[in-house]
């Protein structure tokens, strides 16, 4: 029974502690070649080696044990033990201070050891391996023959013990025999009888057929005596030693269990019958069949169970969303994002996505980056919990910190100040490879009503990944497993109606695999997955088509199957709650997979509707039409940009107010006889337009009509009243400037044909109206205006007479008729003297 219980202890608690020990064996020989100054050894290494190092020894000691039982040599590993120990301890004796270290003669001793162990846990799996293999299909038999073979052999005991104890005796006897030798040296008569009192030796003597009848021998001594002659009667077997008992000689009587010493169950061979009491613990069963003695349970030699009640239990991940569906940038899906964190699809762990960190907490600064959903205890506390996460660092600084956080949270969803455990660790410049982290046994207070799991990162620069998260209702994490419940493994399970059942963990599918060319990933119409993702997929001869909808998000896909070019058209519609959003775009080549996302560069358009942002359009199609009350193309569309466009057959873009009065008109007619009207005055910038005919200046400044290159624009009006009329004449503002010709301007006044007229326009009511003529209507011109005083617009067509030019000219007529009358007035001046002189000769 001692190599059983050996294996036992392998197959269970031992075992487990094996495996963490190697592991951790393993992790302290790979640190030891990351440390920044390979020749030596810092506090911190040291007393992660002494720990490390406990493990280690542990382990060894339980791997001894188990070897020496199973007669396996040790002389190698005791060998690579020894020098290692020796040198460990010199290194570990002051955890204080740093230390030298050889690394190489550390990665050598290491190695030697590990290989050695290697090969000693690889012999022990082989004797495992072989005792299963004899013991197999006959589990029950051998344990009826131990508690026969253990009965036997205590029998065998007690009269073993009897048969010592009558040697004794006999052996008393021929030593008193002895002592009357001498008096029998001168021979005794046949057939007489003779009477011993002392002490007698018989030497060398032949005793026949001799007779002791009703006598005692006390203290006798017999030198040999052979068992053949004992041939009836009892002997105590506690006074008899037996070096080897034939248990062929073995036929009657009761061997107790706790006698028997069997090295290996397999020895004992024979068909023992039934076993009807007793238990088997800590052990393999490798059967054809397996049944309970009423049937109610069975399995045959192909794995097929019949229950008549059947319940499976696990153990059940409590992170909500643990592997991460859903995901994209910032936003998970039963997570809290925040300080940097993000989803990551690229770095996997097992296949399942991870929440990353690449940024800087700053310094002394700790940064919660990912929170699991809070879990509800429902009143469980007091009950032990443990987490489990895979974590890798792709390069963080030497001072950054990690944490793995199991926290317990209060009825308003606080962190309890005593409710949470921390798993934390340093970062590492290289990167490195995926490490495991655990956090056991954390008992949940009094006062915890949620449960959850925190990411955190601590003063620096990092860049590291969480994946495959675990938190579990148990004393010592487990391994990961999707947040499904309970999972049962069982093939097919086939049936018609399953009627009160709560069924977890399990992926539905309705119907059979999509008959289609396109399906080439196998959809089925109807999925229902673990992970609480319902999706529905069909595909015609134009384009795919799939629904997705989780928690939190409902998602549909259309994809083309047809294509000119390597672009394929895609649609993507995503109502994740707080947003509605419809992508378009493309995918590049065929996507039946549905696995590209109509993203980033794959996007054309976009229409987002949200009731935080509004609507949001995005690209050269997306826009909001409103066709009125009827579909004939007389509505009007604002297009991504916020325009207006208005439909072929419209009209009119109105703004009303309550009542229905007309505010604002906007002519939106093909033909432009629409007028853009405004009904209630008007502010543009400084300018105020009222209804009352008047163009207001707010600031009280100049009004200037200015055309868009610079200068003054041209004003077109009727009659103008003004107060004072202004023009500008800067010597600055002109170029080459010359005295007039007043005779030559006068001349060309003089030339100009006045006329008396009325405007086509003008009622009887008009005045008479006096001014030049601009001939526009006769080739040979009727009407004598000088070119210099017409205006021209921007055409260079007839326009009217420029008053300016003409005002000036007038003027330089005025000069010339003053230099005209100041010539007269001297003539007349002279002429009076002349007179004057005249008269006074006639009157002498």
């Amino acid at each position: 029974m001692a190599e059983s219980n050996a294996t036992q202890v392998i197959l269970t608690d031992d075992g487990i502690r094996i495996i963490n020990a190697q592991n951790t064996a393993d992790n302290a020989a790979s640190g030891v070649a990351n440390l920044n100054d390979p020749n030596l050894m810092s506090v911190i290494e040291k007393q992660t080696q002494a720990a490390q190092y406990a493990g280690l020894t542990s382990q060894y000691n339980v791997i001894l044990a188990r070897a020496k039982e199973a007669n396996i040599s040790t002389t190698a590993l005791t060998t690579a033990y020894t020098n290692l120990n020796t040198f460990m301890t010199a290194i570990l004796t002051d955890t204080t201070k740093a230390s030298d270290v050889n690394r190489d003669t550390y990665k050598s001793l290491t190695g030697a050891y590990n290989t050695a162990l290697s090969n000693v846990q690889n012999a022990l799996n082989d004797s495992f391996n072989t005792d299963i293999d004899n013991m197999r299909s006959s589990v029950s038999v051998a344990s009826q023959a131990a508690s026969s073979a253990a009965i036997v052999a205590s029998q065998a005991t007690s009269t073993g013990n009897n048969a010592s104890q009558v040697a004794s005796q006999a052996a008393s006897v021929a030593n008193q025999a002895s002592a009357d030798y001498t008096a029998l040296s001168a021979g005794v008569k046949d057939g007489s009888v003779v009477h011993i009192t002392t002490k007698t030796s018989i030497d060398s003597a032949v005793i026949g057929t001799a007779e002791i009848a009703d006598a005692a021998i006390t203290d006798a001594k017999i030198g040999n005596i052979s068992a053949n002659h004992i041939i009836t009667g009892s002997i105590d077997a506690s006074k008899v030693t037996v070096a080897k008992l034939d248990a062929g000689n073995i036929t009657t009587g009761t061997l107790s269990t706790d006698r028997l010493n069997v090295g290996k169950l397999s020895a004992l061979s024979a068909n023992l019958g039934d076993v009807t009491t007793g238990s088997l613990k800590g052990v393999d069963i490798v059967a054809n069949t397996f049944s309970t003695p009423n049937g109610s349970f069975t399995t045959d030699a192909n794995g097929n169970v019949v229950a008549s009640n059947l319940t499976i239990r696990g153990v059940t991940n409590l992170v909500y969303n643990a592997s991460l569906l859903g995901g994209s940038g910032t936003n998970i899906p039963g997570w809290g994002i925040s300080n940097n964190g993000y989803y990551s699809s690229y770095t996997l762990h097992d296949g399942v996505p991870s929440i990353g960190f690449n940024a800087s907490t700053g310094s002394g600064v700790w940064n919660i980056f990912a929170q699991s959903k809070l879990y509800p205890l429902n009143g469980l506390t007091g009950q032990p919990y443990s987490a489990s996460v895979w974590f890798v660092d792709d390069g963080s600084e030497a001072a950054m910190k990690y944490q793995f956080t199991l926290a317990f949270f209060d009825a308003n969803g606080n962190r309890l100040a005593s409710g949470y455990a921390g798993n934390t660790w340093n970062g590492n410049p290289t990167s490195q490879g995926w490490a495991y982290k655990t956090i056991n046994n954390i008992i949940s207070p009094s006062t915890a009503v949620y449960v959850a799991i925190q990411y955190w990162a601590y003063n620096g620069t990092g860049h590291a990944l969480f994946s495959s998260p675990m938190l579990t209702q148990t004393a010592q994490s487990t391994g990961y497993q999707p947040d499904t419940g309970n999972v049962v493994s069982a093939g097919e399970i086939d049936g018609s109606v399953i009627n009160g059942s709560t069924i977890n963990g399990t992926t539905f599918n309705a119907g059979d695999i999509i008959s289609s060319t396109y399906n080439t990933s196998r959809f089925y119409p109807t999925t229902i997955t673990p992970a609480g993702l319902v999706a529905t997929t069909g595909f015609n001869n134009m384009d795919g088509l799939r629904t997705e909808m989780s928690a939190g998000s409902f998602v549909t896909k259309y994809r083309a199957v047809h294509s000119s070019s390597n672009q394929y058209e895609a649609y993507d519609g995503v109502f994740s709650g707080d947003e509605l959003a419809l992508n378009s775009g493309f995918t590049n080549g065929i996507d039946m997979g549905f696995q590209q996302s109509v993203s980033g560069n794959q996007l054309t358009g976009q229409v987002v509707l949200s009731p935080l942002n509004g609507i949001h359009l995005w690209g050269s199609t997306q826009s909001i039409h409103f066709s009125g009350l009827q579909m004939n193309g007389t509505g009007i569309t604002m297009n991504s940009y916020g325009n207006i466009l208005a439909d072929q057959g419209s009209t009119w873009w109105r703004v009303v107010d309550f009542s229905g009065k007309e505010i604002a008109n906007f002519g939106t007619d093909v033909a432009g006889s629409n007028a853009i009207e405004f009904n209630r005055e008007l502010d543009i910038g400084n300018f105020h337009i009222n209804t009352g005919h008047t163009f207001t200046s707010w600031d009280k400044g100049a009004i200037h009509f200015a055309k868009g290159g610079g200068g003054a624009a041209d004003i077109y009006a009727g009659a103008v009243n003004y107060t004072s009329l202004v023009k500008s004449s800067l010597l600055s503002v002109k170029r080459d400037v010359q005295k007039a010709d007043t005779a030559y301007w006068a001349q060309l006044v003089n030339s100009i044909d006045l006329a008396t007229y009325q405007y086509k326009t003008d009622d009887n009511t008009s005045h008479l109206r006096l001014s030049s003529i601009v001939d526009d209507v006769n080739v040979t011109k009727q009407w004598q205006l000088p070119d210099v005083f017409i205006s021209r617009d921007e055409n260079g067509r007839l326009n009217g007479v420029d008053d300016s030019v003409l005002l000036n000219a007038t003027l330089a007529t005025v000069q010339e008729q003053q230099k005209q009358i100041d010539q007269l007035n001297g003539h007349n001046m002279e002429l009076e003297a002349r007179l004057n002189k005249l008269e006074a000769k006639l009157n002498g």
